[in-house]
């Protein structure tokens, strides 16, 4: 060691050891810097960079070498051969070339620590082939030790400096990948210089110092050129890429149709305006806009008049946008406004002007489009603490305003927000909940009034959600009718009450709602038959309900498909009677085989003659069809009384029992006491009791 720094300081002329260690470091860090990005790049892209790679570090590594051994002071006269100079240029070029591919390869698992072992080799190879063109007038004797110690360090310094660049621990390893190859040039170049000791046969005790100096500044200055062009080459493709990474940046957040941002720099823009706000202590306003009926004019005119449409409509909003407002595309017909507030400024001049430009009619295709929109606004911080809550608040607010046929657009408000996001958990709890076992049956018991007996037991659907508790169907059912499952929901009644039916002691008939979804499928009448066959129900003791509502919707199909279930045995029912617009029509079109007369008529006995006459003449029109009424909703012995003495034979309610659950149900069945009427008001009000609380 103390032979090699002696070798620096003694023999080496000070200044151009201090050129060749600039040029080295200089030239290191621009092949690294080519490397990485070879090593970002594939294919030819990735050969050209590290060519260029190549070309940057060998030329960089043989002008240090050549530099450092101009600053090599000696007696003897000094000749170069220019052959061999070239050929150890070349060498360096190739050499380390091969070795930064072989390093980015990947071909094994050790090829980085190969590659930098490749890269030394070919240092050590270039520097003694370098040497063997140093032509001295004298006598030159090698240390063997030093030249394997300098090739040793070369190789082992080379892989050390490449395992740290290709796998990297910190971010400190880059800077180490670089210090490592500049001591590896360092440390073969000088250990190699150590091994040499020359004899002169005529001492020259004035060297040309001017020659010198000025091979080595020609020397520095071609390697600076040839490192110089990879750094211009490097920076070139760097602000490429960067114009290109903006350009798809660009491109990223506009929707190409109205020009308009799209839903990901929505994103963007409504986080930035919230810190916007927080930081000038200020305010944000979120306008949702949702197109009216865009998917009747995407359906009568085709999706390229739509296209037409919106394209038009993205001229018109980005003319109609001021200083501090952004208007963005998020969906396929909603769009999202926001506008920076001052502290106190109103938003009402704002909203007017937007609501009059979205609502103008609009020209597109060639002819003249009727535009209209519902809007949801929310404003940060008044109604949301974060981005998130703000849109949820805005949609939330849009979501009435396309409810309402009046007011269009709609604040945040709390309280109906509240509910109808608690209607939108409802709507996604639903989902699954058939099959995680939410759902259970509660059956209210048909009873015969002459008779004094059980003819029939209706199946009511119950859920008891896990932290919601207990819900209504008078909610849930509406909901799983608009996400569509009352379709898993329904089947699932149909079949648990089958299940149930069979098990029942007497042949009592179950009766089961369809809704108008179902009537809607077009497997309704194989599922049905399926159930009855698959449970062993009698299809005689099934009795499926239908709502006037329902069947008119599509009068033509829900007919054929009540005769195909008639077809399998299954009676059907007329239910909620009165309650539709078409209720005689219903009659005439489908011979029901029992009519449900509705509660509400029921309700109304003590104090309207009008429903007195109603169920006076539901009765006298069933007698004249052949078609027995069931009345709904008995809750008293006033009702009872006018109920029997109007005719009425079969009746349910309160009264007699509330729904109660399926084993309950068949309890009674089974002892025979299938909620007797005793003639006392006080006892039959004790029997609902009872069997409410059994429930």
């Amino acid at each position: 060691m103390y032979t090699v720094l002696s070798c620096i300081v003694v023999d080496h002329n000070p200044f151009l050891v201090v050129l060749a260690a600039a040029i080295c470091v200089a030239g290191i860090w621009v092949s690294f810097r080519l490397f990485q990005r070879a090593r970002d790049t594939h294919g030819a892209m990735r050969a050209g960079w590290l060519f260029l790679n190549g070309m940057a570090a060998g030329s960089s590594i043989w002008c240090t070498h050549f530099v450092a051994m101009l600053a090599f002071k000696t007696q003897a006269a000094v000749f170069f051969s220019p052959t061999l100079a070239i050929l150890s240029l070349f060498l360096a070029i190739v050499g380390t070339g091969a070795g930064f591919a072989l390093a980015s390869s990947g071909l094994f698992r050790l090829a980085p620590e190969a590659g930098g072992m490749l890269v030394g080799a070919s240092v050590a190879a270039m520097h003694y082939l370098g040497m063997l063109g140093y032509r001295v007038d004298g006598l030159v004797h090698w240390n063997q030790n030093y030249v394997v110690a300098s090739v040793v360090a070369g190789v082992a310094l080379g892989a050390l400096s490449l395992n740290r660049s290709m796998r990297p621990v910190t971010i400190w390893c880059r800077y180490g990948a670089k210090v490592s190859m500049v001591l590896a040039i360092v440390a073969l170049h000088f250990t190699g210089m150590a091994a040499m000791m020359i004899t002169p046969l005529r001492p020259v005790f004035a060297p040309a110092e001017d020659q010198t100096w000025a091979l080595a500044l020609a020397v520095g200055g071609v390697g600076l050129m040839v490192m110089g062009m990879g750094i211009v080459t490097a920076l070139i493709d760097h602000r490429t890429r960067t114009v290109a990474d903006e350009d798809l940046q660009r491109i990223a957040e506009i929707d190409p149709l109205t020009g308009l941002g799209n839903r990901l720099q929505f994103s963007r823009r409504l986080e930035e305006g919230c810190i916007w706000a927080d930081s000038n202590d200020t305010r944000l306003c979120l306008v949702l806009v949702n197109i009216d009926d865009f998917k009747v004019l995407n359906d009568l005119r085709g999706q390229t008049a739509g296209d037409a449409f919106l394209e038009a409509l993205g001229v018109r909003v980005n003319a109609f946008l001021k200083d501090g407002e952004l208007a963005m595309r998020i969906g396929g017909d909603e769009f999202a406004v926001l506008r920076r507030l001052k502290a106190d400024e109103p938003v009402d001049a704002f909203l007017s002007r937007l609501e009059a430009m979205f609502r103008r009619p609009l020209k597109a295709s060639g002819s003249q489009l009727a535009c209209s929109a519902g809007m949801g606004v929310a404003i940060y911080p008044d109604h949301g603490l974060s981005p998130s809550d703000l849109l949820a608040n805005a949609g939330m607010a849009l979501a009435r305003a396309k409810a309402d046929a009046v007011e269009h657009t709609q604040f945040c408000d709390g309280v109906m927000d509240q509910e109808e996001r608690r209607r939108r958990g409802l709507s996604q709890a639903l989902r699954g909940a058939v099959e995680r076992g939410e759902f259970s049956l509660f059956f209210q018991p048909q009873m015969d009034i002459p008779a004094r007996t059980l003819s029939g037991a209706e199946a009511l659907i119950r859920w008891t959600h896990p932290e919601h508790g207990p819900v209504s169907p008078a909610v849930f059912i509406p909901i799983a009718e608009e996400n569509g499952q009352i379709v898993a929901i329904g089947d699932w009644v149909l079949e648990q009450a089958c299940r149930l039916a069979v098990t029942w002691a007497e042949p009592v008939r179950v009766a089961v709602n369809l809704s108008a979804v179902q009537l809607r499928q077009e497997n309704l009448v194989a599922r049905v038959a399926e159930i009855l066959e698959t449970t062993g129900l009698d299809p005689a003791r099934l009795e499926l309900e239908v709502t006037e509502t329902s069947i008119m919707a599509d009068l033509g199909k829900s007919l054929t498909l009540l005769h195909e279930i008639r077809a399998l045995g299954v009676s059907v029912a007329l239910d909620d009677f009165g309650t539709g617009y078409s209720a005689l029509a219903s009659l005439r079109a489908f011979p029901f085989d029992k009519i449900k007369l509705d509660r509400g008529f029921v309700a109304d006995l003590d104090g309207s003659e009008e429903s007195r006459a109603i169920i006076h003449s539901v009765l006298m029109l069933g007698r004249s069809l052949g078609t027995p009424v069931l009345a709904e909703g008995v809750e008293n012995e006033a009702q009872l009384a006018f109920l029997t003495g109007a005719g009425c034979e079969t009746i349910q309610g309160f009264l007699f029992s509330p729904p109660v659950p399926a084993g309950e149900l068949a309890r009674q069945i089974q002892s025979g006491n299938a909620f007797a009427h005793s003639g006392t008001q006080r006892h039959l009000r004790l029997v609902g009791k009872e069997l409410a609380v059994a429930g």
